[in-house]
């Protein structure tokens, strides 16, 4: 009898994987990666060959070349699954030149980059053929297949390696009329693991910076040279501050450290100091995170190099206020009224004249944040309008940066204090921060006005009543709880402006000498002097000189640029809340927007000529 003597197991598993191995038979199971700066290298030696059109050699150096023939289907593929999504392009080392004329087709997360070899397309020594670009769009597996475009007898492309190198999403625009040079997140290249462009509106920023080793940089062109202040616009959340950055351009390097900005898209301008160019030409900036404090470093949105002549320099309190594209003013009758509103565009047309701030006035009368309104309200015709009712459609409709909002003169209903009360203004206020938050929205609250009984004698109410047709008489003590409230929040990183506790200050002060002395007719709507206290008290927040605030009215104001200020905002209010929308009747509808911006435009023009003559 015959016996048959088969080799071990182990011995035939060994010479099936070495056959597979040489015959390309055998898929790849290692996945190309990241690297630190965000380049995928799929290597030769790495591919799973699918056709006889692809053929891996091993030269004398031991380097791998995979040989790569015409064929109408993928004759290679690599795995990897990305990091980060963004804009790539694609780079190939090959050993010799390629043919002439031939196509290098790659297929990659359903998009492909088809490239054709030109003449003396060989790539000199540590340089590579670039091949186009694609975007990525998530960050879950992907497969690259690729093929040799043509029929059998197209010469081989011995190809080592295919890399994806991060490129920018877009371009730097070209700079302003007044030669500022901006730099959008958009237009800058990510070097990367995990940080990236995120698209969104809502964020519209360098994002999910959560590897400090990751960076970025711009390429940009300087066509004046001279002095530019750096101004860079971070984001950070609650508690996640800290973190160091420098940036480099030119021969400089600055050093800063992240601030918190109660949210991860509330941007904030912050300067970092003066750079030259000199002469024209190209130039780089580059962020480099140093250390990370907390979860992530930051957010950027942009960064702009403004010209020294006209660089803004706002203090730190006051740069969001002064670095913002929209504010949008949020309140009651008093900021209907709307003279601390334009007391405070004044002081910013004339101290900072580049500032691109548009100021929108949305005051309401009657409006309060707690949503209370008290039986009988205005002869029983209508309740308090809620700002909650319009709040969506006031960040819908005017897309500010930054809100300004003063509330809590109507939230207490002018009842003594009630602790029921008092909690329905704290939700009310947390609820607006928070929504503004949201969508990337800063907000600066101010403490209510002051309520003054002494214009009131003999028409308020003593405690004890169960209803006030009449105010209560120490509803200014209410009003003191709110503001102490609010003024708390700023443990929360909150900016609070207290303008009640300094209005009460200059009353008491003037009483000691004049007991009769008002700064509000009624008790309730300051006339001019008590509008400008409260945006003296503003102004002082946002760093206004002591020349402007220690006056105790508006004097040192250009008044020329004031009445043009509040023929501006007149024209723009109601047609602003007539276009947003509310539930307060007997309002002035005002123009149309577009009629109302044209108009408005016609006196900027008149502006402009006074603060640039």
């Amino acid at each position: 009898m015959l016996t048959l003597r088969l080799p071990p197991l182990w011995w035939l598993l060994t010479r099936w994987i070495t056959l597979a191995v040489l015959t390309g038979t055998l898929p790849s199971w290692s996945q190309s990666t990241q690297a630190p700066d965000g380049i995928v290298t799929f290597r030769a030696d790495s591919a799973r060959i699918l056709l006889p059109a692809a053929v891996l050699k091993v030269g004398t150096d031991k380097a791998s070349t995979l040989n790569l023939s015409g064929s109408p289907e993928p004759s290679a593929t690599w795995e990897f699954k990305p990091t980060r999504w963004g804009h790539y392009s694609v780079e190939m080392d090959v050993a010799g030149a390629p043919p002439t004329g031939a196509e290098l087709e790659l297929q990659v997360g359903g998009q492909t980059v088809r490239s054709t070899f030109k003449p003396g397309a060989k790539p000199s020594e540590n340089q590579a053929i670039s091949l186009g670009t694609f975007y990525l769009e998530k960050e879950a597996p992907t497969r690259l297949d690729m093929r040799l475009v043509g029929p059998a007898n197209v010469p081989p492309v011995a190809l080592k390696a295919v890399r994806f190198v991060p490129t920018a999403e877009g371009l730097v625009p070209p700079p302003s009329s007044d030669g500022v040079i901006t730099l959008p997140s958009g237009a800058a290249t990510a070097h990367s693991v995990t940080m990236r462009y995120e698209p969104s509106a809502v964020k519209n920023c360098l994002g999910y910076w959560v590897n400090p080793s990751d960076w970025a940089d711009w390429q940009f062109q300087v066509d004046r040279p001279g002095i530019y202040e750096v101004e860079l616009w971070q984001g950070c959340g609650r508690g996640q501050g800290g973190s160091e950055v420098k940036v480099q351009v030119a021969d400089k390097t600055f050093s800063f450290v992240v601030e918190e900005t109660g949210h991860f898209q509330n941007f904030v301008p912050r300067r970092l100091g003066r750079v030259q160019f000199r002469p024209a030409g190209a130039f780089n900036l580059a962020i480099h995170p140093q250390s990370k404090k907390a979860a992530a470093v930051m957010d950027v949105r942009q960064i702009r190099l403004i010209p020294a002549p006209t660089a803004v320099e706002a203090a730190p309190s006051g740069l969001a206020f002064v670095g913002a594209q929209r504010v949008v003013i949020l309140g009651d009758s008093i900021t209907y009224d709307g003279k601390w509103v334009d007391f405070l565009e004044t002081w910013l047309r004339t101290t900072y004249p580049d500032s691109p701030a548009e100021i929108i006035n949305l005051g309401l009368p009657s409006e309060t944040a707690s949503g209370l309104s008290e039986a009988g309200h205005a002869g029983g015709s209508f309740p308090r309008p809620d700002v909650h009712e319009r709040l969506d459609r006031v960040l819908e409709k005017t897309h500010p940066d930054l809100i300004l909002a003063c509330y809590g003169m109507n939230d207490g209903i002018y009842f003594p204090q009630s602790e029921e009360r008092l909690k329905k203004f704290q939700d009310g206020i947390q609820r607006l921060h928070e929504k503004a938050a949201h969508v990337g929205v800063r907000v600066i609250h101010l403490t209510p006005a002051v309520f003054d009984p002494v214009p009131l004698a003999g028409r308020t109410l003593p405690a004890g009543h169960d209803a006030y047709p009449q105010p209560y008489e120490g509803y200014n003590e209410v009003l003191d709880q709110y503001a102490a409230w609010l003024v708390g929040q700023r443990a929360q990183g909150w900016q609070v402006i207290d303008i009640h506790s300094a209005v009460n200050q200059f009353l008491a002060q003037q009483r000691q000498t004049e007991p009769k002395f008002i700064v509000s007719p009624d008790g309730v709507h300051p006339n001019e002097q008590g509008h400008w206290l409260m945006s003296r008290e503003v102004i002082r927040e946002l760093g206004g000189s002591a020349e402007v605030t220690s006056p105790s009215n508006a004097s040192a104001l250009p008044q020329p640029i004031l009445t043009l200020v509040r023929q501006r905002q007149s024209i723009l209010k109601d047609a602003w809340l007539t276009t947003v929308g509310h539930q307060r009747p007997g309002m002035n509808p005002g123009k149309p927007l577009p009629d109302a911006e044209q108009a408005a435009k016609e006196i900027t023009a008149q502006l402009t000529k006074l603060i640039r003559p």
